[in-house]
């Protein structure tokens, strides 16, 4: 929370002056300035600190205070200037939601923030994943074909199991990066392999999405 007010108190308003939690809408006079996502991070723009240890109830909260104002409802009987922001800020406030909310997209955003690897850019997974994962579409496949409801279910518990485990190593390493951060060889280190854990932690949500 002190971070958030340190930050919000280098931040003033346009049009009041008066400091802003958030640079997208001012708390005070709820002016709205799209152009503040240029150049500015999710976390930055939904005044929250930039870490993968989010409050989750504290993320919510800040999306629906931003929302309340920015929504292009609240601006329908206002100038078509007004709406025209509206409508840009309330996408932006949506699409850093989005991003956040999600544990891995919100770990895969930040990896990339603190200079690690999109997975476009880097495609590798840890040691004997693959091979575990190509077992177990078969295996899926083959339960899906005989219709064993409870086979599906049982190898979607392995999947959960498995998606778990990854996401919890993602936030282990999280933590790691903070005191690594001055050795710069060891953090290389740390990011790639971040990067191997949610680029598995994808494969895990594909075979997943195929028992659904």
């Amino acid at each position: 929370m002190t971070e958030r007010v340190e930050r919000a108190a280098l931040i003033k308003c346009r049009l009041c002056s008066r400091p802003m939690t958030t640079p997208l809408v001012c708390d005070y006079c709820h002016g709205m300035f799209p152009k503040a996502a240029t150049g500015s991070d999710y976390f930055t723009l939904l005044g929250l600190s930039r870490q993968f240890d989010l409050d989750e109830e504290e993320l919510r909260r800040q999306f629906f205070a931003l929302n309340r104002h920015a929504h292009p409802d609240q601006h329908a009987n206002e100038s078509p200037e007004v709406q025209r922001l509206s409508l840009a800020v309330s996408a932006t406030i949506n699409d850093a939601y989005r991003t956040l909310k999600d544990p891995a997209s919100r770990a895969a955003y930040l990896l990339e923030l603190l200079g690690g690897k999109s997975s476009a850019e880097d495609k590798s997974v840890p040691d004997g994943f693959l091979g575990t994962m190509m077992m177990m579409q078969e295996e899926i496949e083959d339960a899906k074909s005989v219709g064993s409801a409870e086979e599906l279910g049982r190898l979607g518990d392995v999947l959960q199991t498995q998606h778990d485990g990854l996401m919890r190593r993602v936030a282990d390493l999280f933590e790691e990066l903070g005191p690594a951060s001055a050795c710069e060889a060891v953090r290389a280190d740390l990011l790639g392999e971040m990067r191997k854990n949610l680029n598995a932690v994808s494969y895990v949500r594909k075979l997943r999405s195929l028992i659904a």
